[in-house]
């Protein structure tokens, strides 16, 4: 067959066109994957070995410095706080209102019981919250984090008492103002002392001083994909943890949902609700070691909660292994990875659980 020069070149001149464009292409795609890639890097936080961020920069143009929530304005980032002393007595259960607070500290009282300080945005929306028990000084320590928020108890140790008179602390002690409270008929003393978002927000109008809003510097907060067996190491990974104070009444199991990425509070009654059947939920839990000394007859104790010590976080049905560091009584406590890394958390709902040397923590995996 007979093909002229001509029409061998052009066809040579498409198959050479067809293969420059093919080339081209494919550089595009090569640099923009890198630059991509490089972006990615470049904006990523690495908190520990194999775990990264992801890059949420522009996304949330504000995040409340209490818990890393989105929100539409600087003004929004530091809300008027309020801390309210719960307690965790059998007699005392359900609790009311505590799914509402932010951010949660539970730790040891006398016998090793053990007692939640938490904190609420005074926007929280909560008809009754409690009941409401006697201030620590160690609670009032982690108080010292926040700024100047209200602070709701019912007395406490002559220790608390005289932190929070040295420190200016905003005080709402039932003793001398016990018209922010009411005592529930249904229960009885000393667990029948409950508040509630309206009667705070009163105080705050009747008290200007109260209203003085405050900023402190906020945790580190970002995005973290869920653990995968597949990927990460075994260790890193735990979907079921159990942190005790005194026996199994008192002692919290979290179970993480990988549906909603949460972790789920149960006791010794079953998964916890509150008195209106409003789930336990948290999306970052932090596991702090302490040691505590008794200090008189009646078994309250001392803690350390400046200097530094292990802490273990959980957030995405990861385990991430770490220390605690609290430079003086008025600086915020971080937790670092063992890189020394600060160790970022879920924006959300915050559980601080604080364990002294009688307590225990053991993880595994999820038998439900």
């Amino acid at each position: 067959m007979f093909i002229s020069l001509s029409h061998l070149f052009q066809k040579n001149t498409y198959l050479l066109a067809g293969l420059a464009f093919f080339v081209c292409v494919a550089a595009a795609l090569s640099v923009w994957f890198f630059a991509r890639g490089l972006t990615s890097r470049e904006s990523a936080v690495v908190s520990s070995e194999n775990i990264v961020l992801e890059n949420t920069e522009g996304v949330c143009p504000f995040r409340r410095a209490l818990d890393g929530v989105c929100v539409s304005s600087q003004e929004d980032a530091y809300p008027l706080l309020v801390a309210v002393m719960i307690e965790n007595h059998w007699d005392a259960r359900p609790l009311s209102g505590i799914h509402e607070a932010s951010v949660v500290y539970e730790a040891p009282v006398e016998a090793n019981f053990s007692r939640f300080l938490a904190i609420f945005p005074a926007n929280a929306e909560s008809e009754k919250v409690g009941p409401v028990r006697s201030a620590r000084p160690y609670y009032v320590d982690w108080l010292r984090e926040y700024g100047t928020p209200l602070y709701m108890h019912v007395g406490g140790s002559q220790d608390a008492l005289d932190r929070i008179e040295a420190w200016g602390v905003h005080d709402l002690n039932e003793f001398y103002r016990g018209w922010y409270y009411w005592r529930d008929d249904g229960r009885f003393a000393p667990h029948n002392v409950y508040t509630s978002s309206k009667l705070w927000n009163t105080a705050f109008a009747d008290y200007d001083a109260f209203a003085a809003t405050s900023t402190f510097d906020g945790w580190s907060f970002g995005a973290m994909s869920p653990c995968d067996e597949l990927t990460d190491s075994l260790a890193s990974c735990a979907d079921v943890f159990t942190t005790t104070f005194n026996g199994s009444v008192y002692e919290a199991i979290w179970r993480y949902a990988t549906s909603t990425n949460q972790y789920e509070r149960y006791q010794v009654e079953g998964k916890q609700t509150d008195e209106g059947g409003n789930p336990i939920l948290a999306d970052t839990v932090v596991v702090q070691f302490v040691t505590t000394t008794v200090l008189d007859a009646i078994g309250r104790l001392g803690m350390e909660t400046v200097g530094e010590g292990r802490a273990v976080v959980f957030r995405d049905g990861r385990m991430i292994e770490g220390v605690w560091k609290k430079q003086s009584a008025s600086d915020r406590t971080e937790w670092r990875d063992t890189n020394g890394d600060v160790i970022p958390l879920n924006p959300g709902k915050i559980w601080i659980e604080v364990l002294n040397q009688h307590g225990s923590l053991s993880f595994g995996k999820n038998e439900e």
